[in-house]
């Protein structure tokens, strides 16, 4: 199989993981021969907008994915929040420090251009991917943990059933909402 990059990345937060998330990580691999989805603000749980801890979001994503072919070329690796060092040479470190056998990324996955200004010097290629849709033309993580916290059923439209359990355990459970 042919790809038009060898390997593109996207920085997703996945509070909590959603059908816009998907979308893009779809259209990085069908493009790319080696994807990498990082998990930001890694070091945060427990707030109002970071409510779920790296490794739940990590396991919503492999819920969804990993019966899927594209499994096996895809990572998710944690980058925590930094202040002192420019954004992209720090996500581009932590790339390279977690996974040192994978080429510098050739492309940037995208829901909003604005996202790769700070990556444009440094990766070649960006790809936007709108998170929204027809049907969902209002899609943010903001607005399904709102559904969530108002306990609005709706939210289900908008997470994959493979992560039903955890968000019933994460939000209603543990009382995060």
């Amino acid at each position: 199989m042919s790809f038009k990059y060898k390997h593109g990345f996207c920085i997703l937060r996945c509070q909590p993981f959603h059908i816009g998330h998907d979308r893009l990580i779809k259209q990085m691999m069908q493009e790319c021969e080696l994807g990498t989805v990082l998990i930001g603000s890694a070091q945060e749980s427990g707030t109002h907008i970071n409510p779920l801890p790296y490794f739940t979001r990590k396991k919503m994503i492999q819920n969804v994915w990993r019966h899927r072919e594209e499994y096996a070329r895809l990572q998710i690796i944690p980058v925590k929040d930094v202040v002192n060092v420019p954004w992209n040479y720090h996500v581009l470190e932590t790339i390279k420090k977690e996974l040192p056998d994978r080429p510098k990324p050739d492309i940037m996955y995208v829901g909003d251009n604005r996202e790769y200004l700070f990556f444009a010097a440094d990766v070649p290629n960006v790809g936007l991917c709108s998170r929204t849709t027809q049907s969902f033309p209002f899609l943010s993580g903001n607005m399904v943990r709102d559904m969530i916290a108002l306990k609005d059923e709706r939210y289900k439209e908008f997470v994959h059933q493979e992560n039903m359990e955890l968000i019933q355990k994460n939000f209603y459970e543990d009382g995060l909402v």
